[in-house]
């Protein structure tokens, strides 16, 4: 459906005119009648491939060996199985039909087709490119999809043929003109028509339908009055000058860009003409072949044994560099002008060329001064052109001599200054090695001062719950030492006791009153008291005491 909404819709084509009012017809009456519109069987195709139901058809793209005799679909670049491509190929592209960006359900477009080129020039096997072409043409916009994809192509080394089989019209010869070697198979087959075109319907805004009599309005917000502006124009106003610059625009580039790939093209060649391919054989077509030759030219050129073709311009090249200025400078081609009053203005116009080409001296100050030539001066100019004499070729040679060695010297100092960004280059990458060296050594270090502080941290704890159990067993230790010192002072008294004891034994009467009977009925005299108390801290006056108090009682 998008190549379908292209095709109704697209206003600006590098077509054949009948071929895109022969579509849009066809279109409108199979819309009409609601029947679905079918893509004809491919006319143009050199290799057969078995489908899976046992049908032979031609493949619309493939891989193809340099011999001819293997090939694959595209579906065996992505494969990884044993169905994966595995031999040296070109890769070849067919283009039937009318050229759009979008393609259809039956159909492939330019943005297809640059996707598929692109895949395969990805691929390490591809060795080239080949375009089948059998196109009136098509959108205008398509050539920016080839152009990249054929660049593409070319950066990775890899020519570029087109080979035509039929047509090779308006956007067809764009992209025949963007590759590399063009080739075609028939003497008769259709080359050129190189032009923009616009077609479409327009309505006018409040007209009426004379079937339904609903009237059509365009409504645009006041700030969008450029929208659709050249197209508004022509349908309300008939003013096509806008929609007819474009086109301009778009043509100048379009034969600049042919002119560019086919030197050798005059200006009857660029303006929109049919030609039978003999006709511009070495001109707009390089020469007649068949595709198994392109494909064997393809490989060719890519392995070297080949040599590229070099195009040589046509000998009237002011007449062809004219036709690549902008349409106004083409009067004979404006059909609003007769045919007498266009030959007029060609006239007019040619003349008007020549006096562009009248040399003025003045314009090249660098010239001049490479020849020595003072204020004032200039090299003398005839009709014929500039010339210069031998003193003049003299004063250029020692000049263009100067630069020669101005350019030796400044090489040598690029190859010096090369050098020493080497030696630098190599010190910078060994300071670097040192510099990655001692980081390597800074972290290590860091890490094992991590670790020192953490342990430190480990014993600086355990030392400070050491000095507190020790304060504890400190002042346990004291209070032990002191109560051992009570306790051996203890045992010093008991000590003096037991032998001051030892020393009186049985001196000291029992104290106490006596029983009346000791268990067999004797009476028994009272026990004298006031027996002195023994005081070990004075053990001399304790002895004293007692022994006075044994005197008194007669003890003694």
């Amino acid at each position: 459906m998008k190549g379908l909404y292209e095709i109704l819709t697209e206003k600006k084509w590098m077509i054949s005119p009948d071929f895109v009012h022969g579509i849009r017809k066809a279109l409108e009456q199979n819309l009409n009648a609601h029947a679905v519109y079918e893509r004809p069987a491919p006319t143009c195709g050199f290799v057969t491939v078995n489908a899976a139901d046992g049908s032979i058809y031609y493949p619309e793209e493939y891989q193809i060996s340099e011999d001819g005799k293997q090939v694959r679909g595209q579906w065996a670049l992505d494969s990884n199985n044993d169905d994966a491509q595995n031999f040296p190929f070109v890769s070849v592209l067919t283009i039937d039909g009318p050229i759009t960006r979008n393609g259809g359900g039956c159909s492939y477009g330019s943005i297809d087709h640059r996707n598929m080129m692109i895949k395969a020039a990805n691929h390490p096997l591809c060795r080239g490119h080949i375009f089948i072409i059998n196109t009136p043409g098509g959108s205008a916009w398509a050539k920016n999809d080839y152009e990249q994809a054929i660049n593409y192509a070319r950066s990775q080394g890899q020519p570029v043929i087109a080979f035509i089989d039929g047509m090779c019209a308006s956007a067809g010869m764009y992209l025949a003109s963007l590759c590399d070697e063009r080739y075609y198979m028939h003497p008769k087959d259709e080359i050129g028509c190189i032009g923009v075109m616009a077609s479409f319907y327009t309505q006018a805004d409040g007209s009426k339908n004379q079937f339904t009599d609903e009237t059509y309005h365009e409504l645009y917000d006041p700030e969008s009055f450029d929208k659709n502006r050249e197209f508004r124009d022509i349908a309300n106003d008939g003013d096509s000058e806008k929609l007819v610059k474009e086109l301009g625009e778009l043509g100048v580039e379009f034969r600049a860009d042919v002119k560019k790939a086919c030197p050798a093209a005059k200006d009857e060649h660029l303006h929109g003409k049919v030609f039978d391919a003999e006709e511009v054989k070495g001109i707009l077509m390089d020469d007649q072949s068949d595709f198994f030759s392109c494909v064997k030219r393809c490989f060719a050129l890519y392995n070297g044994t080949a040599e590229p073709i070099v195009r040589k311009p046509s000998d009237d090249e002011d007449e062809t560099n004219g036709s690549l200025n902008e349409p106004s400078d083409h009067p004979a081609h404006d059909p609003q002008l007769e045919p007498d009053k266009a030959s007029s203005a060609k006239k007019e116009n040619h003349q008007h060329t020549n006096t562009k080409n009248q040399i003025n001296m003045a314009n090249y100050p660098k010239i001049n001064a490479a020849c020595g030539m003072q204020d004032g001066q200039q090299i003398e100019v005839k009709e014929e052109g500039a010339f210069m004499n031998a003193p003049l070729l003299d004063t250029l040679e020692a000049h263009l001599t100067s630069q020669e060695q101005a350019v030796a010297a400044a090489k040598q100092k690029a190859t010096t200054a090369e050098q020493s960004l080497a030696d630098l280059q190599a010190k910078h990458d060994a300071l670097a090695e040192t510099i990655a060296q001692k980081d390597e050594e800074i972290k290590n270090l860091k890490e094992a001062a991590a670790k020192a502080d953490e342990d430190i941290k480990a014993l600086t704890d355990a030392k400070a719950k050491a000095d507190e159990e020790k304060a504890k067993v400190d002042e346990e230790l004291k209070t032990a030492q002191a109560s051992l010192v009570t306790a051996k002072q203890t045992i010093a008294d008991k000590d003096a006791q037991i032998a001051e004891l030892n020393e009186n034994p049985g001196e000291e009467p029992a104290q106490g009153a006596a029983p009346q009977n000791n268990g067999e009925g004797a009476q028994v005299e009272t026990a004298k008291t006031g027996y002195p108390t023994w005081n070990p801290a004075d053990p001399v006056g304790s002895k004293k005491a007692i022994e006075e108090y044994k005197r008194e009682n007669g003890l003694l």
